[in-house]
């Protein structure tokens, strides 16, 4: 299956890319599209915090936030779309 992943702000220049397919197995989850997109060790400490998302990342999907659904488990399917940010805070 491949799904398209979309970064904005500083994960634009962490990935080199505004946007890119990524091509993964049969099933996969938003877990193993960010373990395959996490090539290097900077790029792993800027996403994750251990095994967990970082608090200040957003990731989304279809325009609808991972946290909403079943987060790092949350089930991908041929055609989606990813979007990856850091969160935005004002007031």
């Amino acid at each position: 299956m491949t799904v398209r992943v979309k970064f904005f702000a500083f994960f634009r220049q962490l990935f080199g890319v505004d946007e890119m397919e990524v091509d993964l197995g049969q099933s996969a989850d938003v877990r193993t599209l960010l373990e395959k997109l996490c090539d290097s060790p900077l790029r792993r400490e800027q996403i994750f915090d251990g095994a967990a998302l970082k608090s200040q990342v957003v990731v989304m999907k279809n325009g609808t936030s991972v946290l909403s659904l079943e987060r790092l488990g949350t089930p991908l399917q041929q055609g989606d779309t990813v979007a990856v940010f850091p969160f935005l805070g004002g007031g």
